[in-house]
């Protein structure tokens, strides 16, 4: 079957496949720490050798150099190629793919379109609504919530009446057929036969998919929830059911416009108003993850799109639980995550609409990172005047602590803590050392490049300089994937015709992506690249990109380039000069004064 898939939709199904979930339908995998190993399924083994990485959704195995994302783990265990690896994971994940050839296919195709329509006029209805004469109440409560009229624009808010069944009507009369209005999730069915609005007297919200299609709505009532005879509550918040085209735990609120804002930071709200509240004065970095619990899908997407997530969610008993899951689950992912608490108790929306956003950029500024609030959790929980007391804190803290995988951080944490709770660092560290168990992967912070291991299929380090210097180029994509932020100190520096041409294709996607402000991942990086190559790329994500400052290797490889490419054009000026055949009058002397150039630019290396 022929079809031309959309990156964003492949990067979409790859991100709704958990590795470790899809091998471990074919793996037993057991935990390590953060890597998870198991016999390789590729090749004959007793001891495993067959590693996954969750935070960064990657396999390898040490054995058979096998490597790559959940695409190419697909491919090689079900001898598939790209596109059906494409289609067997698009299928797991209930993810619509291009029309295919089949009717069924065909069907769903068409399906999936009419709702994307019927959400369109349906936005469009609700807005009109809400600047109709039936709208003023939503109009008097936005205005009470100080919602301007060109933020109501910007997130397409609407009005949605008492009546049963008008925007049914509506929906019927612009030519939609009723199997479509039906699964847009807009309606529901009446026991007398007919169907009657799921939205009613709300004030609406489209919700948007990144490319800025409307996907699914919510809806909030504007008075306090009344309780029928039957004892039915009206929610305040409703939101579309799932649908071919939404799925809520896969979305988050206002992405579409928060991944554009130029922030390394995104801040995760628990409300639609917490987020137009923020945008509207100028936080444009909020998102909201639509009233169901944070789910490792909308983390991957999330950490994608920041360096650091910030969590904000309301202080009560609930929003506390719902931040610690939040905490972990972004933790284990591989995020750079921290907790924004506002102070008395109250929600993003009321603390920015009384004090403005240079108050709430002073929180921001204050955010506790992951150690630091599970910590201050501890201690709001453990009374610290009893000795008993103490010695809980002491261990719980040292639970925590373990989990630190940065020896920086975590020896930080230890000072502050001894400082702060009088108790002294050896207890500490000799506590959180008790529950540390030896890695078997020590973290470098230089490059060595006559330690790289030689693989088998990999370019070899001890051979020629071009060789060398095709490798460093691809340590430095993979560096721009694993970590975005570096691009902001070498950007000046680099450009395609910097990269060797076997790498230029690559890096053209990577580059491109990041001028764009579009986020790339490593794992994202294998979509492009074949098999053979994904396990090169795999081995050097997994084995010589382990680095504790980003930065700082990344500059450290910018040298080594530029030193493999001196020494690659001082080998050739050797050969010219050892040549008979330099007769040219002047050549020998140009040679000779570039020779010296390139020996007095290595010195300065």
């Amino acid at each position: 079957m022929a079809m031309l898939i959309p990156d964003e939709l492949i990067e979409e199904i790859r991100i709704n496949n958990d590795i470790v979930d899809v091998i471990s339908e074919y793996v037993k995998l057991e935990r390590k720490g953060q890597y998870m190993f198991g016999l390789c399924p590729f090749h004959k083994e007793k001891t495993p050798s067959f590693s996954v990485t969750p935070s960064r959704q990657m396999f390898r195995c040490f054995g058979c150099d096998k490597g790559g994302n959940v695409f190419h783990f697909i491919m090689n265990m079900e001898n598939l190629d790209f596109i059906e690896a494409v289609r067997l994971l698009a299928d797991r994940a209930r993810i619509q793919l291009p029309e295919g050839e089949s009717e069924e296919e065909k069907k769903v195709t068409f399906i999936k379109q009419e709702i994307m329509k019927i959400n369109v006029e349906t936005a469009r209805f609700f807005h009109n609504q809400l600047n109709s004469t039936k709208g003023e109440k939503a109009r008097n409560y936005l205005k009470e919530r100080k919602i301007a009229e060109n933020t109501i624009r910007k997130f397409g808010m609407g009005y949605s009446t008492e009546e049963w069944d008008s925007l049914y009507k509506f929906l019927l009369s612009k030519g939609f057929n009723e199997e479509a209005i039906k699964e847009s999730g807009l309606i529901i069915p009446n026991k007398s036969g007919g169907y009657f609005d799921r939205f009613r007297g709300r004030v609406i919200f489209p919700i948007f998919d990144l490319r800025g299609n409307v996907i699914g709505f919510g809806g909030r009532i504007m008075t306090a929830a009344k309780t029928n005879s039957s004892g039915y509550q009206d929610p305040k918040y409703m939101n579309s059911p799932e649908t071919l085209v939404y799925n809520k735990g896969k979305t988050l609120y206002a992405l579409n416009y928060a991944k554009n804002s130029g922030e390394k930071s995104l801040i995760i709200v628990e409300g639609y108003m917490d987020v137009i509240s923020l945008h509207q004065s100028g936080i444009i970095n909020a998102v909201a993850s639509l009233g169901t619990a944070l789910t490792e899908s909308q983390g991957r997407v999330l950490k994608k799109y920041a360096e650091e997530i910030i969590i904000c969610y309301d202080a009560d008993l609930a929003g506390q639980a719902a931040t610690m899951r939040g905490l972990d689950l972004l933790s284990d992912i591989g995020c750079n995550v921290k907790v924004l608490s506002i102070p008395d108790g109250k929600d993003p929306d009321e603390f920015i609409k009384k004090n403005g956003q240079a108050a709430f950029g002073n929180l921001l500024s204050g955010a506790l990172s992951l150690i630091e609030y599970k910590i201050k959790v501890l201690k709001s929980e453990i009374d610290l005047t009893t000795t008993e007391g103490k010695i809980k804190f002491l261990n719980k803290t040292a639970d925590v602590l373990t989990k630190v995988d940065n020896r920086l951080e975590r020896e930080m944490n230890i000072k502050k803590l001894a400082k702060d709770y009088d108790i002294s660092e050896e207890a500490i560290y000799t506590e959180v050392m008790k529950r540390t168990k030896p890695k078997n992967i020590i973290k470098k912070n230089v490059i060595d490049i006559q330690n790289y291991k030689t693989n088998k299929g990999i370019i070899n380090l001890n051979g020629n300089e071009e060789s060398k210097l095709i490798h460093l180029e691809r340590m430095l994509l993979v560096f721009l994937c694993m970590d975005n932020s570096v691009y902001r100190f070498i950007k000046e520096k680099i450009n395609l015709d910097y990269f060797h041409e076997e790498n230029r294709q690559i890096a053209s996607i990577v580059l491109d992506k990041l001028d764009n402000n579009k986020g790339i991942v490593a794992a994202e990086l294998l979509n492009v690249i074949g098999t053979e190559a994904a396990n090169e790329y795999a081995r050097i994500i997994q084995d010589e990109c382990n680095f504790e400052d980003n930065k700082k290797a990344v500059l450290d490889i910018l040298k080594k380039i530029e030193l493999s490419k001196l020494e690659k054009r001082q080998k050739e000026i050797l050969e010219m000069l050892s040549s008979k055949n330099v007769v040219i009058e002047g050549v020998v002397e140009k040679l000779k004064a570039e020779l010296k150039m390139i020996l007095q630019k290595k010195k300065g290396l």
